[in-house]
């Protein structure tokens, strides 16, 4: 009976977040920096909103190069880590429009596609590149931690 508890409590939490999102209240995605000398201060958030099977979703970063060209992607799980999304080396699912920092290093930029383009095990983390090197990855926000 406690167990059927934790389970009922589990799946409560997890619909009811499943639910603001869907209402328009938006998931928030904490960016990390990867672990390279590029952008050391950078940081950012990215907020997800569901509507009608569309997502869209606006990062705001700081901490960037000043006037400088980026480029930013939701990428599927890649073959190189079941655990960190962020390390997997996964294939782009959505791209953001191109974006330049500001004179302040800040940026903001939004994206909407189709849901299915960041369902199940696409959309398994959001990556911040440089345009005029794209191997070059600041920061990287985890959307989902887990293969499955």
């Amino acid at each position: 009976m406690f167990v059927d508890k934790i389970v009922l409590g589990m799946a409560t939490t997890a619909l009811l977040g499943s639910c603001s999102m869907m209402m328009g209240g938006g998931t928030t995605y904490t960016f990390k920096h990867n672990a390279n000398a590029a952008d050391p201060a950078a940081m950012g958030k990215a907020v997800a909103t569901m509507s009608g099977g569309m997502v869209s979703t606006t990062l705001t970063v700081s901490g960037l190069t000043p006037s400088k060209a980026y480029i930013a992607h939701y990428h599927a799980f890649g073959p190189a880590s079941s655990t960190d999304p962020c390390a997997s080396n996964g294939p782009v699912t959505l791209g953001f429009p191109g974006f330049m920092s500001d004179a302040s290093g800040n940026a903001s930029v939004t994206v909407s596609g189709d849901m299915t383009k960041i369902a199940g095990d696409l959309g398994a983390y959001i990556n911040v590149h440089y345009a005029s090197d794209p191997s070059v990855v600041p920061i990287c926000a985890p959307v989902k931690m887990t293969k499955g």
